[in-house]
């Protein structure tokens, strides 16, 4: 029953800001902000709940190489590419919306990565001294954000690789701030009784953020005023081929 209770809280904490986060972000690019959106919202949805599923897989293997530093950077190099296989199809190929489908892929991942890291650490409290304060679930809070953070960031500069036919392009770029954030990450575990988690904490939550706000005002952004330009003289949203 207890555990049951920690998997609940653990999923709200995660998903919770998981749902702020897309409502926040997508808001200006759907209905009813818009009568002409970016994307579909049956696709996206249905990109997010591959992504809860990704994201569940991606976990499982973390928790197999969680402290070792070589076997994170191979993680976090294979997270890219796992995003850019999954979304690679020919009808997401060169289309302006592919960049929203890897936002939603990487909100559904991040949200239960995120749900299953902070159930695990909370029902083990080996890195919290043995309990688990309020305190503690604001620790747990900050690191599952980072988490959602950085899965929505590489899942975007992924869909933008879609949408502009460079797929391994973007994805170079996705892993190179994936890696720098796993490894932080990872030296924050490895440092659980000392002021440094805390402080690579606070590290991996700039990075992700940094990321995510690169990724929206940069690559989301860049490519609906692109959309807005090819569409002036239309009347209507569609998807519109992009220039690499």
């Amino acid at each position: 029953m207890v555990s049951m209770g920690l998997f609940y809280a653990a999923a709200v904490i995660a998903l919770a800001p998981t749902l702020l986060l897309m409502y926040v972000l997508l808001r200006k690019y759907t209905y009813p902000y818009t009568e002409r959106p970016y994307f579909s919202d049956p696709t996206f949805f249905l990109f997010f709940a591959v992504g809860l599923v990704a994201g569940v897989v991606m976990f499982l293997v973390h928790s197999y190489v969680i402290g070792n530093i070589i076997a994170i950077i191979i993680y976090a190099l294979v997270q890219v590419m796992a995003v850019i296989v999954i979304m690679n199809l020919k009808r997401y190929r060169g289309k302006s919306d592919s960049v929203f489908y890897g936002l939603g892929f990487g909100l559904g991942a991040g949200g239960s990565t995120a749900t299953g890291f902070i159930y695990y650490i909370s029902s083990s409290a080996d890195m919290l001294d043995g309990s688990i304060d309020i305190l503690g679930w604001v620790f747990l809070f900050i690191l599952g954000l980072s988490m959602i953070l950085q899965y929505s960031s590489v899942g975007t500069t992924a869909g933008e690789g879609i949408a502009r036919h460079a797929p391994m392009h973007f994805a170079v770029q996705a892993m190179i701030y994936n890696v720098v954030y796993w490894v932080v990450f990872t030296i924050m575990l490895l440092n659980s009784d000392s002021v440094a988690m805390y402080v690579m904490a606070a590290a991996a939550f700039a990075i992700s953020l940094f990321y995510l706000r690169y990724a929206y005002f940069k690559e989301i952004a860049q490519i609906a005023d692109e959309v807005d330009r090819q569409n002036d003289t239309v009347g209507k949203r569609h998807r519109p081929k992009l220039k690499n």
